[in-house]
């Protein structure tokens, strides 16, 4: 509502007012909770009549945590042997997919693994060859038992080598088809596990890293989840499946979900049992490590209920305003929970209620007392 016709309905409000005292100075009586509206005020005021509904209202109890994803979704990507980085093209906040390159990192120990695997290789596929015609022979009778028996010892030794050096290859991302090629890799590379986002990056060309330092950190945002904590006190109304809403920190706007999980433990410092909550709108923005406020819709009932709107609240007290004649009047009433809105009353009333548009009954009441 503008300046303008808030000020028209002041002044018609407050003529209508004026005139009423005039009426009643000799009386000295006036009647605070009554307000004389006329149609056109009332259109101009935005008023609103309606009747208290049956509604759902459900009790909510209210929660803190925050989100998280699960272990399988998150990542710490280090140098299984260090190294210097010579390469790192991405930063804070990077999408990646699936196998693309993190990191490059290059060390004399990479090549020397790679020599060490060519030469072990290369005495197992002898020892191979020398292996089956020792057996030939002894077959033949040309050579002795003993002779294939070291050269077996010998050739399981080799073998075992060669398979060690195959899986630090492997760990270090070596591919040994390519290896076997003699295409020695100057550089290995560190690659994303799956398709993510980089949350954290601690490197820089040059740089030294040892294989206890985390260069990376990344998640994968398709399976945020919501990490409640619930006191053991409240457990009892808890269960799976039922509704959350919840607002991320410094946000305005509500998101639903519900409960997935309910912990088993209570954590030893905080002494609160965590609840597994997943979003029902999974293209959510969120962020790991947000903290979140959240309310558990624990239960659920049918019963009388206005919106918001239609009350004043004055010292604790709530008011609304009923029909009566050609104005309203202005009564108290006891109200229970408040949800989405609305407000349980705890009385039953019949009457027509303002339910948008009081506020302006208030204002026009609270100027006409100043003058």
């Amino acid at each position: 509502m503008n300046l303008f016709i808030k000020s028209l309905i002041l002044s018609s409000i407050f003529l209508v007012s004026c005139s009423g005292e005039k009426q009643t100075e000799t009386e000295d009586i006036h009647d605070h909770d009554y307000f004389d509206v006329n149609e056109n005020q009332k259109a101009l005021a935005g008023i609103v009549i309606g009747r208290p509904e049956m509604r759902v209202i459900g009790r909510r109890l209210s929660c803190s945590g925050m989100v998280d994803v699960p272990p399988e979704s998150r990542a710490n990507i280090s140098a299984p042997l260090g190294g210097f980085v010579r390469k790192a093209p991405h930063y804070e906040g990077a999408k990646v997919k699936k196998g693309e390159v993190l990191i490059g990192l290059v060390h004399p120990d990479y090549i020397r693994l790679q020599q060490d695997y060519l030469e072990a290789k290369s005495q197992l596929d002898f020892l191979e060859i020398d292996l089956d015609r020792q057996k030939t022979l002894q077959e033949g009778e040309a050579a002795s038992t003993k002779r294939v028996q070291e050269i077996k010892s010998s050739y399981r030794v080799i073998q075992a080598r060669v398979k060690g050096l195959e899986a630090q290859l492997h760990l270090i991302g070596i591919d040994i088809n390519e290896l076997e090629d003699l295409k020695i890799s100057e550089m290995i590379y560190l690659r994303a596990p799956f398709t993510g986002i980089i949350s954290m990056e601690a490197v820089s060309l040059g740089k030294q890293v040892g294989p206890e330092e985390v260069l990376y950190q990344m998640y994968d945002p398709q399976h945020m989840h919501i990490e409640l904590q619930v006191f053991p006190r409240d457990l009892e109304l808890i269960k799976e499946g039922q509704k959350i809403r919840f607002k991320v920190q410094g946000g305005t706007n509500w998101h639903q979900g519900h409960i997935v999980q309910i912990g088993g433990a209570v954590h030893p410092e905080m002494r609160t049992i965590r609840v597994h909550a997943h979003p029902d709108d999974e293209s959510i923005p969120l962020r790991p490590g947000t903290f979140v406020t959240a309310e558990i819709e624990v239960e659920s009932v049918e019963v009388l209920s206005l919106p918001e709107t239609a009350f004043q609240i004055e010292e604790g007290k709530y008011f609304v305003f009923i029909t009566e004649g050609t104005g309203f009047r202005r009564i108290p009433l006891r109200v229970g929970k408040h949800a989405d809105g609305f407000v349980e009353l705890k009385q039953a009333i019949e009457d027509d209620v303002i339910v948008e548009g009081a506020y302006y009954l208030v204002e026009v009441d609270e100027d006409d007392h100043d003058h």
